[in-house]
């Protein structure tokens, strides 16, 4: 019977199922990745016997702060240790990996934040180490510590026994007090970098037998935002419903995750560039009929956003940065070239705004996300249905955009003159007294600091007539121009250019800003 009974219990054991974040943490300080500037502190401080009394380890989540805090008691308490890590073999090893060594506490600081525990953990400190050569208290999240407990703690923490190690570890350590922070040896851990993480993650579809591609690591490593914890954990998720032979794809993985195919943002874009209203709101209709969270696929426009600003920053690193950070087609990777070259950086920098503002509205309110979306999306398409100024920027930056690109130089090829038609007998004679403004180059001469009128004045035409300057240009140009500040710096350009002081009349006229620089330049020559 007893026979039977250890039998079911071993057959019991090898059932139970392991997350893969636990079967893969890192048992030595080589086998940390990412921290090489942290490791090879530690490990010359334990070879040495250099070890402080207090350690701070500082970092974002899954970096390696809980495990190389377990790595270090055990190096400090190892009977065997090798070059400064652990032996993993000895009893104090294999006592402190399976969580029975008494001489190493683990505390959770969220759910023992009261003064009475500090104080309780300072009643044990006096006593030595039962079997271990080093009592080692451990304190996750110490930041979650009242401050009577910290307080309470801070005696102890700067002269504690030799026999006693403590290793705080901490995600916010803007939470901490600085006299805490003076008294510990401190460790900043950093995002571990993608590359390393994709590096790590094969390293475990290899021993583990699963199928992947290398889009789909990579698409797992970038997710897990620095944290090789999240990485395993996804990598664990996403491979738990595959076959015994199958082979995970980057689709598989975005459709797993809920993640939107960087070919559907793209396209969205493409339609946004081109204004069609139709088109974008078929995109958001296939994406909402596809389950996908509105919420999460506008984090996703709103990165794509930043990614684009980006790379147009760098236009030298931009076919290597766009590589890292997109997955996508063939066809889609030319429509992406052609969004760089669609937006300004005003225009990019607008998108960002409207799309943060909607998303935390869209979180605040209960109101139908796929009808917030279109109205979001409709607003991108056309900017004069904003008055935002960072919208108005946006729009003069892609005015002056279309009359850099569309002006033909005059040196090359002839003007061409297109015949006006004819206007009433007194309008004619009205238009035969006015001339054209000689001064006019001066006058953007003169607006150069001010670089928005400057901009605007660039896309309107200058005429005299008698004791007045008549400025003709589009109805959004000069409805911004025509207010009082705008036209005193207007007036004052005039008279600083010609020495004369002019009456500054608008009228309306089409068509102005595509063929302005040419006037400029017949003016100059």
């Amino acid at each position: 019977m007893a026979i039977l009974c250890i039998s079911f219990y071993k057959r019991r054991r090898k059932a139970v199922y392991q997350a893969l974040y636990r079967k893969w943490r890192s048992r030595t300080f080589d086998e940390i990745v990412g921290q090489n500037n942290i490791t090879s502190v530690l490990k010359k401080q334990t070879a040495e016997d250099r070890v402080s009394h207090a350690y701070l380890f500082c970092g974002t989540r899954g970096t390696g702060k809980t495990s190389s805090a377990k790595i270090l008691a055990k190096a400090v308490n190892c009977e065997k240790p090798s070059n400064g890590n652990p032996c993993n073999d000895c009893y104090c090893c294999r006592s402190i990996d399976n969580a029975t060594a008494t001489d190493v506490l683990e505390i959770d600081a969220a759910s023992n934040n009261r003064v009475a525990d500090v104080r309780e953990l300072i009643d044990e400190v006096v006593y030595p180490p039962s079997i271990l050569k080093k009592r080692v208290y451990i304190i996750d999240e110490v930041h979650m510590l009242s401050d009577s407990a910290f307080n309470a703690l801070l005696k102890t923490l700067e002269e504690p026994p030799e026999y006693v190690l403590f290793i705080l570890a901490t995600t916010e350590l803007n939470q901490l007090p600085p006299t805490i922070i003076s008294r510990c040896m401190r460790f900043d851990f950093k995002r571990i970098e993608p590359e390393i993480l994709t590096g790590l993650l094969r390293e475990i579809t290899n021993k583990e037998n699963i199928g992947i591609n290398d889009d789909a690591l990579q698409l797992i490593s970038r997710l897990a935002d620095g944290s090789a914890r999240d990485a395993i954990s996804l990598l664990d998720a996403c491979s738990s419903g595959r076959g015994e032979n199958d082979t995970l794809t980057l689709e598989q993985i975005q459709s797993q995750l809920g993640i939107t195919n960087n070919d559907t943002i793209i396209s969205l874009f493409g339609a946004i560039a081109d204004k069609n209203v139709p088109q974008a709101l078929l995109l958001i209709g296939q994406v909402h009929k596809s389950s996908k969270d509105l919420s999460v696929f506008m984090v996703d426009l709103i990165a794509f956003v930043r990614d684009l600003l980006i790379a147009k920053s760098l236009p030298s690193e931009r076919e290597r940065y766009l590589h890292e950070r997109f997955f996508f087609s063939a066809s889609a990777a030319g429509m992406l070239n052609g969004l760089l070259e669609a937006f300004t950086t005003e225009m990019l920098l607008y998108y960002s705004s409207v799309l943060e503002e909607s998303l935390n509205s869209m979180g605040r309110f209960t109101v139908n996300k796929k009808t917030f979306f279109e109205l979001t999306v409709i607003k991108l398409c056309d900017l004069s249905l904003s008055e935002n100024p960072k919208a108005l920027l946006a729009r003069i930056s892609e005015l002056e955009k279309k009359l850099t690109e569309g002006s033909p130089s005059p040196r090359k090829t002839e003007p061409k003159i297109t015949p006006l038609p004819n206007p009433p007998l007194i309008k004619e004679k009205k238009e035969a007294e006015e001339r054209q403004l000689a001064a006019f180059p001066e006058i953007l001469e003169e607006l150069k600091p001010q670089a928005d009128i400057y901009s605007l004045v660039r896309m309107t035409r200058m005429y005299e007539k008698d004791d007045s300057v008549i400025v003709y240009g589009d109805k959004f140009v000069l409805s911004i121009l025509n207010q009082n500040n705008n036209i005193k710096m207007l007036e004052s350009a005039v008279k600083s250019a010609t020495g004369k002081a002019y009456t500054i009349t608008f009228k309306e006229k089409s068509g102005i800003c595509e063929d302005n620089t040419l006037l400029i330049d017949e003016i100059t020559v």
